[in-house]
């Protein structure tokens, strides 16, 4: 339950800047650099074609560029822009505020759940 009030809180807060979850996901993939569809598909662990859509949101929204990469036609380069780039510190600012601050024992809880996240191997910023 608590977890559900979290991502809600989050969603909330998300939906007032035009962004989803999956949105912030494929922009944390794209932090360290531009990457091609399918990398950043396999990077965030969704299928490329789920991507597409979300990456055609972000792009008519001014956060990525999509550019025909040179060596390769078939595929395009994709990247942060400057505004995708503050769009994405301000997601990150919203998970950090969706928790009270007075949270005691909170980073323990975190390495806890890190932990039985990494332990069933599921990809995510842990």
């Amino acid at each position: 339950m608590a977890a559900r009030v979290v991502e809600r809180r989050k969603d909330q807060a998300l939906a007032a800047l035009g962004l989803t979850h999956a949105a912030v996901i494929a922009l944390q993939g794209l932090a360290g650099g531009p990457l091609n569809q399918e990398q950043l598909a396999r990077r965030i662990a969704v299928q490329s074609q789920s991507l597409g859509k979300v990456l055609g949101r972000l792009e008519e929204a001014g956060l990525v560029t999509r550019t025909k990469d040179r060596r390769d036609r078939r595929q395009f380069s994709v990247a942060l822009t400057t505004s995708g780039s503050a769009a994405l510190a301000t997601a990150h600012q919203i998970e950090r505020d969706a928790l009270p601050e007075d949270l005691e024992g909170w980073t323990t809880l975190q390495q806890d759940l890190a932990r039985i996240l990494a332990a069933f191997e599921v990809p995510g910023r842990y």
